[in-house]
This record gives structure tokens, C-alpha cells and sequence, in this order.
């Protein structure tokens, strides 16, 4: 029988991967394509999204070109994309704006002044925090980054644009109607909006938050589940990516949602570990809970009809180690060879070894552009505390891991005191290619920490096998974690006990006895002053 095969794409921040995958999950090769990320103005976050439509067409070309496979043996093809982009399009899907990405935080101001009105209590309306929470099972932050907060100032700062938009759609949405010309979001997706209604999993936009937003549900996209098959490829889609124009188009799912499917983490109560641009602790749960103040909850899950998707989501994790690479160690004209770049991580490896557990009591907190969980705060940066002149360049890279496993760790405790205590977690993402990041993960969290395989491909992977299962080729949910391996595992050292269970508390000191000064210093009153 001749193989059959998927090509999933993880159309993440700052490029675009898509792999060639069998449909019992072997990667068979890949291709990548990279895209910028703008910051006209501060707290603006944006992306033009023909740059990600034309690097999905390159990277399917090339991936098919370099297996050399038939493609009438690609059977589907199916996204994990990066969500909370917002795209104010035409009825024909022309962008009016670029994309205001998932790091956009110019709304910060307005949700306050408009969705979070008086009387609150911790920053929040109660009585509009208690309907949000109701009908979707969660609520949008006070960071200004949620898609609500994006509706309302383009509505206040970019009227016309506002007005002149047919919908109001996602990263993923624009992708699968550039492939189908039909405007169709994952449900996944659509919870995070939280315009959804997700009682008794109806999932279908609620006139009544829509209104809040300013918009009414026939400008935003049709809600499928992330399995359902949405349709076949478009002359003009399959003429530029190269594919058959049967081929199967599988809705795909968010990020998070993908990986969750990739690091195994499948049955009730799991736990897992991403640290990519972002990162997350993450698993899948039957029942619905939330912590607002740390701003934890729950989302839709890949499936709907049995779990929901528990989720603690911090804002830069990985990405605050390629700062330090690009923007402290290195200049980014020294690393524009591929493999220079690659060897560069063995480099900082070697460098925080070096340095060894604690990196002499220096602290990086890695709330580099706000923080969601366990933080919920815009204002709140990142730091290097308690530096001195015996601190050497091995302590800065060991502490930039290091705080990023301490964010982690409060992000993993926020998880468990809504549900119950895990004793591992498995680690996906680009960190988790380092042996010494799943060390001191595992040092810091106190947990045994399990290296997936393929760990950097984990949600293309993961939404491919979903992809898998819905063109019948695997038989169910649950099998999906058949086809994740574990490539190693790590257990904490006891030595490091109590030296890392002082240097966490004193990591979340750090914010405790900081809160009212970086809300002074990131306000924007400064900025006014200056004026």
C-alpha cells in the first residue's frame, strides 16, 4: 500500500514551518520560511499577513519538492497557527490593516476605560466579569491583548477601517480562506475571542458580547471544530502551493492547542511543558475551571465533546533567550549563517553550565513585554536583579533559563491548585531540545520533566495526527499519544532543593514588592512628561 501523507504547518510568531508527515505521525522533512514581526509604536505588535500566506505556499512547495513524493499521496493539509491575531478584511479577504498580533498590547488603556468600567474589584467590572465567565468560561484580560480590546480601539482610533470591514478574523482564518475562500475559525480559537458562547459546547458567537465589542456576529467567522474538514483547495490555492486540488483541508487549531496534542499530554489531569516564543503549562481536563486573578483557565480543546484545555500562558519565554543572543552577546550580522545560528545554542548551553545552579543569586524575571499568567499585568517588564561585578556573561544566559523555569513553575502551580498536584511533565518547544533546560526545569519545578521527541515539531505534529484521525486513519482521540514518543527523561536534583526553593520565592517577591513601581514606571506617564 503506498504511503500516505499530511502536510501540517506551524505557522507560529516569527515563521513559518511546514513538515511532511505520515499519517501514523513519521516526519519525513520539513521546511521553513521566516517573517517580521513590526513595532511602529510601542506596545504595537503587527504582522502583514501576505507575508504568512506566501510563506505557506513556499514552504508546501519546498517540502514537496525536497521529499520528491507524489502528490496525489498528500492526502490533507491542516494548520497550528498562532491565534489572538486580529485581520480586519474585505468580503474578497483583503487585509485592511496588519495583523495586531497576540503581543499587541496598544488596547491595554481602552479595555480599561471602556470594558473593565466602575465598580471593580481587582481591576475588573464584576458584573460584566460574571457574564463573560458564565457564557464563555473564562474573560478577557486587563493586558489590552485580547481580541476585544483590539475590536474597541480600532473602533475608537481607526473608525474607517472599523466600518469598512466585512470580518473580523484570526491568523488561521486568513490562511484557510486563502486556500478555500470561505471565512471558518476552529472553535479553539473562537473561545479565546471570548465572544463564544461555550455553554453545553453551543459554541456559536453570543449577540450580547459581540455588542460589547462594538460588532455583531455576521462580522466575525463561521465556528467549526478544529477536526472538521473544511472543504478542498481553490484553482488560484492550488496553483501556488503546488497541490492537488482535492486535497483534504483540515480546520487545524490554535498553538496551544496543537501542542497540547504533541506533547502527549492527552488524557484527564496530564501536564505539559512549551517554551517556544511564549510559553505555557497546559493539559487536557473534563471539567471546566478559573483562576482570574492569575488570569488561568480554561479554553477549547481539539475535543470538544470531552475536554476542555487547561491553560496558563506566559508571554515571552524563549524569546527572552534570543534577546540575550541577539541584542546582549551577539549582534544578529554574526549569526546569519543557519548552522551559526544553531551552534550558538550549544554555546549558551555550555556558558550557563558553567555558571551552575543559581547563577550566584542573579535573577531574571522574564516578563519582557508584560505577562499574562501568573501576572495578569501590561505595566510589569523584565529585569536582572541583585547584579554585581562578579556576574559574568555564563550568570546572565544560566539566570535567563533559570527565570524562565521560575515563571514556569508558578504558571505550573496555578494549574495544580485549581486541580491536583502532577508528579512529571513532558516538555516540548525549542527549549526542550537543551539536555540542561530540561534539567533545570526539572530542578526548579521539582518534577520529573519527559524530552518529547520532535519536540520543536510537536504541534505541526500533533494537529497532523488529529488531521490523521479525522480522514479515518487513526481510530481515535485517545490513540494519538501511541504515536508520541519520549526521548528522555530528567530527575531533580535534591541538592538543589532548598537552593531553588528560596531563590522562587524570592522570584515572586521580585513583582510582590515591585507591582505599584511598574505600573509608574510603564504607564505611559513617563512618556507624557518627556513631552
Amino acid at each position: 500500500m503506498t504511503e500516505k501523507y499530511i502536510i501540517s504547518h506551524d505557522l507560529g510568531t516569527s515563521s513559518d514551518k511546514a513538515i511532511l508527515v505520515t499519517v501514523f505521525g513519521k516526519i519525513i522533512d520539513s521546511a521553513k520560511q521566516d517573517y517580521p514581526l513590526y513595532h511602529p509604536q510601542p506596545g504595537f505588535a503587527e504582522q502583514d499577513p501576505m507575508d504568512l500566506w506566501k510563506a505557506v505556499c513556499s514552504t508546501t512547495r519546498e517540502v514537496i519538492s525536497k521529499t520528491e513524493v507524489n502528490v496525489a499521496d498528500i492526502v490533507g493539509i491542516t494548520f497550528s497557527s498562532q491565534m489572538q491575531g486580529l485581520i480586519p478584511v474585505t468580503k474578497e479577504g483583503k487585509p485592511l490593516t496588519p495583523s495586531m498580533t497576540w503581543l499587541d498590547g496598544r488596547a491595554a488603556d481602552i479595555i480599561r476605560e471602556e470594558l473593565w468600567t466602575q465598580p471593580r474589584i481587582m481591576g475588573y467590572n464584576i458584573l460584566r466579569l460574571r457574564k463573560f465567565i458564565k457564557i464563555t468560561g473564562g474573560s478577557p484580560g486587563q493586558a489590552g491583548k485580547d481580541q476585544i480590546g483590539k475590536l474597541l480601539w480600532l473602533k475608537k482610533y481607526k473608525s474607517e477601517v472599523f466600518n469598512e470591514t466585512y470580518k473580523f478574523i484570526d491568523i488561521k482564518d486568513f490562511i484557510i480562506f486563502k486556500l478555500t475562500g470561505q471565512f471558518i475559525t476552529s472553535a479553539d480559537v473562537g473561545v479565546i475571542w471570548w465572544l463564544l458562547d461555550t455553554r453545553k459546547n453551543l459554541n456559536q458567537w453570543h449577540p450580547g458580547l459581540c455588542k460589547l465589542a462594538g460588532i455583531t456576529p455576521n462580522r466575525l467567522s463561521e465556528v467549526k471544530e478544529s477536526a472538521a474538514i473544511v472543504g478542498s483547495l481553490t484553482n488560484e490555492a492550488a496553483i501556488e502551493t503546488g497541490l492537488n486540488l482535492n486535497t483534504t483541508i483540515i480546520n487545524g487549531a490554535g498553538d496551544l492547542t496543537c501542542a497540547t496534542l504533541g506533547s502527549g499530554a492527552i488524557n484527564e489531569g496530564e501536564l505539559y511543558i512549551s517554551v517556544g516564543t511564549s510559553g505555557w503549562v497546559a493539559g487536557h481536563v473534563t471539567k471546566r475551571k478559573i483562576d482570574i486573578a492569575h488570569y488561568t483557565g480554561c479554553i477549547g480543546s481539539a475535543y470538544p465533546q470531552k475536554y476542555y484545555l487547561a491553560m496558563a500562558h506566559q508571554e515571552t519565554a524563549g524569546y527572552c533567550l534570543e534577546w540575550l543572543k541577539n541584542k546582549v552577546l551577539y549582534h544578529e550580522k554574526q549569526l546569519m549563517d543557519e548552522k551559526q545560528k544553531w551552534k550558538i545554542y550549544e554555546v549558551l548551553d555550555d556558558l550557563a553550565a558553567k555558571a551552575g545552579p543559581g547563577s550566584e543569586g542573579l535573577i531574571f524575571t522574564p516578563w519582557m513585554y508584560g505577562e499574562r499568567c501568573p501576572l495578569d499585568d501590561d505595566h510589569v517588564r523584565g529585569s536582572l536583579m541583585n547584579l554585581s561585578l562578579s556576574h559574568s556573561r555564563e550568570h546572565l544566559v544560566r539566570a535567563v533559563l533559570e527565570g524562565i523555569a521560575f515563571n514556569t513553575r508558578w504558571a505550573m502551580e496555578t494549574l495544580e491548585n485549581l486541580y491536583s498536584k502532577v508528579t512529571e511533565l513532558n516538555f516540548i518547544g525549542g527549549g526542550a531540545t537543551s539536555d540542561l533546560w530540561c534539567q533545570i526545569m526539572a530542578d526548579i519545578t521539582n518534577r520529573k520533566i519527559n524530552q518529547v521527541e520532535d519536540a520543536q515539531q510537536a504541534g505541526a505534529k500533533g494537529i497532523a495526527l488529529l488531521a490523521s484521525m479525522s480522514l479515518g486513519y487513526i481510530s481515535s482521540f485517545e490513540e494519538i499519544k501511541k504515536y508520541i514518543k519520549i526521548k528522555n527523561s530528567f530527575i531533580p536534583n535534591s541538592q538543589y532543593r532548598e537552593l531553588y526553593d528560596t531563590m522562587f520565592k524570592e522570584f515572586k517577591n521580585i513583582y510582590k514588592q515591585n507591582k505599584k513601581w511598574y505600573r509608574r514606571m510603564n504607564s505611559g506617564t513617563l512618556n507624557e512628561k518627556k513631552k
